[in-house]
């Protein structure tokens, strides 16, 4: 009898903890009171590098209320983490490319930072393609609540680098002045310096790095197209009229062009 006694003893033993492992297995839950909503300015992006610094769209949305807890000896608000969430329209947001929201109630996207988020999604430059945002709040180990998606028709650009790091620029009275540079921007297209901006009837030099030590003029008319020769520490370029035009500055032939 005192043999199979002591396995019955031990069977209870092991019966009496995970009984009571169970009962210790209890969860405690957390749920959000609501979910988080999602409005933005527009539907229609189209971005451009040279405004790179500059609001391309600005979402408003909620926060999550409050949580409720169920089980918890010890119930505590969680931080909550807002994220916007952009993918393909029609991919289900099987892989979105998360954009941090901050602390809301607004989030302005600069444009390179959305232009990063599009092109991260393989997004066609320059092409028109219609995706989807939404905000993910995330918080504790739960997965996170979602807003309803909105639509967005963008168009994303090729980021375009200059060949090094030296800053172009015109400076001169028809610009602004002789002591204020109006920096040109660097095409990857065509591979030089460009602006268009009014100008007024007066004289400019072209010059690196808002330093005089490397500057150029032009010593020759320009020709019917616009287009003269650059000399280094050459004459003035002479803005005829007050006007909008488009000044371009191609170092590799030794080039600019004013046209309007």
């Amino acid at each position: 009898m005192k043999n199979w006694l002591s396995p019955l003893v031990g069977l209870c033993s092991l019966l009496f903890v995970f009984s009571a492992c169970e009962k210790d297995e209890t969860q405690a839950t957390l749920t959000p009171s609501n979910a988080p909503t999602l409005a933005t300015t527009t539907s229609n992006v189209v971005l451009n590098q040279a405004n790179e610094t500059q609001t391309a769209i600005t979402y408003t949305w909620s926060k999550i209320n409050s949580f409720a807890w169920t089980n918890a000896e010890h119930p505590y608000n969680p931080a909550v983490v807002y994220t916007l969430q952009i993918d393909k329209q029609g991919n289900n947001f099987a892989r979105p490319v998360s954009v941090a929201a901050g602390a809301g109630p607004t989030t302005a996207l600069r444009v390179d930072t959305l232009n990063a988020a599009l092109n991260a999604l393989g997004l066609t430059p320059g092409t028109a393609t219609p995706v989807e945002v939404r905000l993910a709040a995330t918080y504790a180990a739960n997965a996170p609540v979602l807003s309803p998606s909105i639509p967005l028709t963008a168009t994303s650009y090729r980021v375009c680098l200059p060949p090094n790091t030296d800053r172009w620029s015109i400076i001169g009275p028809a610009g602004v002045d002789w002591n204020t540079d109006v920096p040109l921007r660097y095409d990857c297209d065509t591979r030089t310096y460009k602006i268009t901006r009014v100008l007024n009837a007066g004289e400019f030099k072209f010059r690196k790095n808002s330093d005089w030590g490397v500057n150029y003029g032009s010593d020759t008319p320009r020709n019917a197209s616009g287009t003269g020769p650059l000399n280094a520490n050459g004459a003035n370029i002479a803005v005829p009229t007050t006007g909008t035009y488009t000044i371009t500055l191609n170092l590799t032939a030794q080039t600019y062009t004013l046209s309007n």
